[in-house]
């Protein structure tokens, strides 16, 4: 299982092959520690800085200098709405 960088690290990208996709839920894209599968089914280690959210379309690089493009998954969104903003309280 090779470990997954943000691009401010220490690691610089040195390959020209295609980049590799992980698709993540919101909550997902906010842990800095997590086990995760790529889409083409190889495991990594997510390691970025605390406090991190991750961001459609933002690019990591894996330890093999691999470059990662983060999606963000299809989720469910609920949308309310109310007249009287006291009755949302």
């Amino acid at each position: 299982m090779l470990r997954i960088f943000d691009l401010t690290s220490r690691h610089v990208p040195t390959s020209d092959d295609r980049p590799l996709r992980l698709v993540l839920t919101y909550d997902e894209r906010r842990r800095s520690r997590a086990r995760v599968t790529l889409a083409d089914g190889s495991d990594g280690a997510l390691v970025v800085a605390r406090g991190t959210v991750l961001a459609d379309g933002q690019r990591l690089v894996r330890e093999d200098g691999r470059v990662v493009i983060v999606e963000a998954a299809p989720e469910t969104l609920s949308s309310v709405s109310e007249a009287d903003p006291l009755r949302l309280a």
